[in-house]
């Protein structure tokens, strides 16, 4: 909202245009924080305020680089259990597979060994 000051009519009620006032007329106006009621030893400096800031923008950063790192560290495992977990299946699957193939051909042979015997025996 932007700030002005607030008109008052005659019958002493405010009225609320382009005010930091609801517009109702038992609420007060807002004012800007008044600074010199604090002690002395509170009072920082526009400066000291602006330090603090960006002290506490450049932490807030840190950590949530912290964070991402430990997060990419978390998918990357994930990730490799995942892809373990996956070859461990193809190389189930591939032997089943294999082993099937040798038996059909164990089948194989056995059928041209006995059609061999049963031509020998002619």
């Amino acid at each position: 909202m932007t700030e002005s000051v607030a008109k008052t009519t005659d019958t002493g009620v405010q009225t609320a245009s382009l005010t930091r006032v609801s517009g109702r007329p038992w609420k007060s106006l807002k004012k800007p924080t008044n600074r010199t009621m604090m002690a002395k030893s509170l009072r920082r400096s526009h400066e000291q305020r602006m330090q603090q800031d960006r002290d506490q923008k450049s932490l807030k950063l840190m950590e949530k680089e912290l964070r991402d790192e430990k997060e990419a560290e978390k998918t990357a495992l994930r990730n490799r259990i995942v892809e373990r977990r996956k070859k461990l299946q193809e190389k189930v699957q591939r032997e089943a597979f294999e082993a099937k193939m040798s038996e059909r051909k164990r089948m194989r042979m056995k059928r041209k060994e006995l059609r061999q015997r049963a031509h020998a025996k002619h």
